[in-house]
């Protein structure tokens, strides 16, 4: 399982070209870009996100888990204080959305439940 530090080359579909274009465009970049700025940045954007799975797989493994959690991926970003402080900000919001859900749903029921209850009578 010595595989750490061994970069495996494939060639991988063009999965983000489109959210690259974009990014590239929303911080200042021509509106087409040239096919191999994509490329590069995609190939940057791939790796990292592979890197932090395996990481965070390995702190799974660390605990003897088999799934991979969003506290490993916390742990993984520890050093990078903005994108961790960004993880918790959307598992806040994640929360609040459902809670407000959750709320809205129960009490859309409860008045649809009484509304039907009067027609009983």
């Amino acid at each position: 399982m010595a595989t750490e530090g061994i970069s495996r080359k494939r060639k991988r579909p063009n999965l983000f070209s489109n959210d690259v274009r974009a990014l590239m465009y929303a911080f200042g970049d021509v509106p087409n870009p040239e096919r191999e700025s994509i490329a590069v940045l995609e190939d940057i954007l791939t790796d990292y996100i592979v890197d932090m799975c395996h990481e965070a797989a390995r702190m799974a493994r660390t605990t003897n888990r088999n799934k991979v959690k969003v506290d490993d991926f916390k742990f993984a970003l520890r050093r990078d204080y903005r994108k961790l402080g960004r993880v918790e900000e959307l598992q806040r919001l994640s929360k609040e959305i459902h809670e407000a859900r959750k709320t809205f749903d129960d009490s859309e029921g409860k008045s649809l439940s009484k509304s039907h209850g009067d027609k009983d009578k």
